[in-house]
């Protein structure tokens, strides 16, 4: 992976140049409204109507003494061809009312392995509505019953499209909350809103041949 920590377009914002399997995925990570505007307009510009989705969540405290923390998005991914946009959703003061338009266009397909969850999680934390959404898991194991025997993220993503995944768990259960994510952290994110929607482009093209 290759990163260019140099290209400041603000203080809330940071381009990265994320490397897998050959292809290099422009990356935006920002709590800035207008760049999240920005990279939905360009969005909306192309072709492709399949979003890869997925969301990593932090912990914070909890009033009810039965348990101290409960668990929160911190942050949303969405990933289109080769371009990812990372919203640090914790940080920004008012959810864009162009994102929650995007999500509720029923002319985008968002795609990912336990999605339902990732989207009720946002409807719970942010008020953040999603009209169209494919879990890839239940999909694939519908498409092919046979050949599924996994519905991990990792999984899928090996089996379908040829695609190896790493899976640190010092990554998984890292600050998801910092202002600044790490290297680890942007390449984990970006590549797993990547890996969904290479699996929502063959799932659902599979599914609509059919």
């Amino acid at each position: 992976m290759t990163m260019n920590d140099k290209n400041i377009l603000e203080p809330s914002t940071r381009r990265h140049e994320i490397l897998c399997d050959g292809t290099t995925i422009e990356t935006i990570v920002t709590n800035d409204e207008n760049i999240v505007e920005q990279w939905l307009s360009s969005t909306y510009a192309c072709k492709q109507r399949v979003v890869g989705l997925d969301t990593e969540w932090m912990h914070v405290p909890k009033a009810s003494t039965k348990k101290k923390f409960s668990t929160k998005v911190a942050i949303l991914q969405l990933c289109v061809e080769d371009r990812c946009l990372i919203v640090q959703l914790f940080f920004m003061k008012k959810i864009p009312p162009s994102l929650q338009s995007f999500m509720m266009d029923a002319s985008f397909e968002f795609v990912g392995v336990g999605v339902m969850n990732d989207i009720s999680m946002l409807k719970k934390n942010y008020g953040l509505e999603c009209n169209k959404a494919t879990d890839l898991a239940m999909l694939a194991k519908k498409r092919w019953p046979e050949k599924i025997s996994a519905e991990s993220l990792k999984y899928l993503a090996k089996e379908l499209v040829g695609l190896e995944m790493e899976k640190s768990k010092a990554v998984v259960t890292s600050d998801w909350k910092a202002k600044e994510l790490t290297e680890a952290q942007v390449q984990y994110a970006c590549i797993d809103a990547y890996a969904s929607f290479k699996i929502g482009i063959l799932v659902l093209s599979d599914e609509h041949s059919s």
